[in-house]
């Protein structure tokens, strides 16, 4: 039997399977290639554009917890560049500046893209004002005296103190005040620290001996039951004890 020989044109069409096949196997080769360079200069630019370019630069400090001039103080003294990259930008360094006025119990600094830098402070208030005779010195709820003032700002209560205020004797006189009803404290005047162990004041016209800070809630539904009978002093320094004159 005799063979047939591919013609003309068979051969024709054969090779130029072979070479598509040729030129899709060139071009996959490429084609990793081609997508890592795509994807470094994606990279690039990226970083650029984050860590580099002006186009991601600060152009604003916001400050959030105080207001106006004090707000301007905070950003003076958090001091963060305009015109640098915000990826760029010191978080630590402004929030340590701010936090070495005593004014403020904590600093947070933020990103805010594209542009921002938030500064949050926590600015300290006033539990109570420690009379240390012509000027206070304002104290926290943590306890720390942060500024001195002339006089207490309305509504916060005058410490006297015999001897040296003690930490633990502003503690106690916190935790007082802080056990207190609203009914109750705002007939509160004259506390005084004969201690660490002993805070006294006036409920409205009887002095009251509070004692220590334990048991402050027994202490409260004690007072409040024995105020009742308008007594000149009543002792709750030992609650399950008390006693009244």
């Amino acid at each position: 039997m005799r063979s047939r020989r591919p013609g003309r044109g068979e051969g024709g069409s054969t090779r130029a399977r072979f070479e598509d096949r040729a030129r899709t196997a060139r071009r996959l080769r490429w084609r990793p290639i081609l997508l890592a360079v795509l994807a470094a200069a994606l990279v690039g630019g990226l970083v650029y554009l984050v860590w580099f370019s002006p186009v991601l630069a600060v152009r604003s400090v916001v400050v959030e917890g105080v207001q106006g001039s004090q707000a301007e103080a905070v950003r003076r003294a958090a001091d963060i560049p305009l015109g640098v990259p915000l990826a760029r930008v010191d978080l630590a360094g402004p929030g340590q500046r701010v936090t070495r006025s005593p004014l403020y119990a904590s600093v947070d600094v933020a990103r805010k893209w594209p542009s921002t830098v938030l500064v949050r402070v926590e600015p300290r208030r006033p539990v109570l004002a420690l009379d240390r005779g012509g000027d206070v010195q304002l104290v926290d709820a943590s306890g720390v005296a942060y500024l001195t003032a002339p006089e207490a700002p309305k509504g916060v209560p005058v410490v006297t103190s015999q001897g040296a205020a003690t930490p633990d004797g502003l503690t106690t006189a916190i935790s007082v005040l802080s056990a207190l009803p609203q009914e109750l404290r705002s007939t509160v005047s004259a506390v005084r620290l004969e201690g660490p162990s002993m805070v006294t004041f006036q409920a409205g016209r009887t002095k009251v001996l509070w004692g220590d800070s334990t048991e402050p809630q027994l202490k409260v539904k004690v007072l409040t039951a024995l105020l009742k009978s308008g007594p000149a002093t009543v002792n709750v320094s030992a609650p399950h004890a008390p006693a009244t004159t």
